[in-house]
């Protein structure tokens, strides 16, 4: 805890709370409008400093991804679990049992959730081989008058014939059969998850328990109270809009998940509820994600139905309600929240992708939103903020930003 000496007045709030929106704002402006006054000392760092240290800073995050994976998203969740923390510390509840509770709880849905998907699951990855290669057979059925299979054939039976005054040499074709999972390399890799969910979970029980601790530590160093509100505003900023964001995610994926299990229940496909929750796991990779999902769809209904183009129009009935989710729920309900454009988003998926792999696709997002924050409490960085969805106008300047359905030049 603070010490007396630092410690606010008794009718202002705690050091580990952070202040009000309308708070933030003001603080923010007030800061902006000193730094604007202030004269530059003729002293800059060289862009070539600035260069390497995010080269190596890069270099780290991608080397060192085993220690940096689990401690993003623990500090993500966090940021997203801590106001529910708080609101279990005012019904009565200590600060570590309300984590042991909401921790307990998550495991607990996910174990549901995990022993209700067991059996589906491993049938239709027993099945996986077997289903690729009839979807196979009946592509190139589909695909046979189009073809030139015949002429192709034809050519292949000349080009292997046995040359003239050579004695033929009997050859042996032998065909294994396809495996898709190797149920030693399963049982490894399912080790590994079970201890990366761990320690995530690990992680964050320390985190919800003395994550505020260390805050208040943090502000207790800081040289005087204009500082520690900067620092409090911005973290409140990104509590908010993380929360937000992964809040509202989730509770859409959830009703696209429920939207799925209906479709695929009224088209006849085996297992409804599998590719419910497989929906809702994709959709929290943007853009890519139902595309994949499509894929699985497509695959594993023509492995059950005879008919090709049965099969196509269950996966077209897949993406057209992923695709009504993506182009009308979603813009709807995160317009104001993400802020953030397409571009920057598949931009950010890659990038976080390429470091960190399917974790890093996963925390592209959140990783943005917390990024955007960051960089808007500097003002080197605030065009970088602008950029990746700040508001152009900081709060008490005066400003005209590029409407969005004006031109940004027009045509001599």
């Amino acid at each position: 805890m603070m010490s007396p000496a630092n410690s606010p007045p008794a009718n202002s709030p705690p050091a580990n709370s952070p202040p009000s929106r309308l708070d933030r704002y003001e603080i923010r402006s007030s800061r902006n409008l000193v730094s604007a006054n202030q004269q530059s000392d003729g002293r800059a760092t060289s862009p070539w400093i600035i260069c390497i240290a995010i080269i190596l800073l890069l270099g780290l995050l991608y080397v060192a991804s085993s220690l940096w994976i689990p401690l993003a998203i623990a500090l993500i969740a966090y940021l997203t679990l801590r106001p529910v923390v708080a609101k279990l510390c005012h019904l009565g509840l200590g600060q570590t049992p309300a984590a042991a509770v909401i921790i307990i709880g998550l495991f607990s849905i996910i174990a549901v959730i995990a022993t209700v998907l067991y059996s589906p699951l491993q049938t239709w990855l027993a099945e996986a081989p077997e289903s690729v290669l009839r979807l196979r057979q009946k592509v190139t059925q589909v695909a046979e008058p189009l073809t030139t299979v015949d002429r192709a054939g034809d050519q292949l039976d000349r080009a292997t014939a046995p040359v003239s005054g050579l004695p033929a040499r009997n050859m042996t074709v032998a065909v294994e059969k396809p495996s898709l999972i190797n149920p030693s390399y399963l049982i490894n890799q399912t080790g590994h998850l079970l201890a990366f969910i761990g320690a995530i979970g690990v992680l964050t029980f320390f985190m919800l328990c003395g994550g505020d601790d260390v805050l208040n530590r943090v502000l207790t160093v800081m040289p005087d109270e204009k500082k520690r509100s900067e620092v409090l505003a911005a973290i409140g900023d990104i509590q908010d809009n993380v929360g937000r964001y992964l809040g509202q995610i989730t509770m859409i994926n959830i009703g696209l998940g429920v939207a799925i299990t209906i479709v695929m229940w009224l088209v006849g496909m085996p297992t409804p509820y599998l590719w419910g929750v497989m929906a809702t796991l994709l959709n929290f990779v943007p853009y890519i994600g139902p595309i994949g999902g499509t894929l699985i769809v497509f695959v594993a209904a023509g492995s059950v139905f005879d008919s090709f183009w049965r099969a196509l129009m269950i996966a077209a009935a897949f993406w057209l309600t992923t695709a009504v989710e993506g182009q009308f729920v979603t813009p709807t309900i995160l317009g104001k929240t993400l802020k953030v454009g397409s571009l920057v988003v598949l931009v950010a998926v890659a990038f976080w992708g390429f470091m960190w792999g399917l974790p890093g696709i996963l925390l592209s997002v959140p990783l943005l939103i917390v990024m955007r924050e960051v960089c808007s409490c500097f003002d080197a960085t605030y065009p970088l903020a602008v950029v990746l969805g700040e508001d152009p106008c900081r709060p008490g300047q005066e400003c005209e930003p590029v409407k969005e359905d004006e031109p940004i030049a027009k045509a001599v």
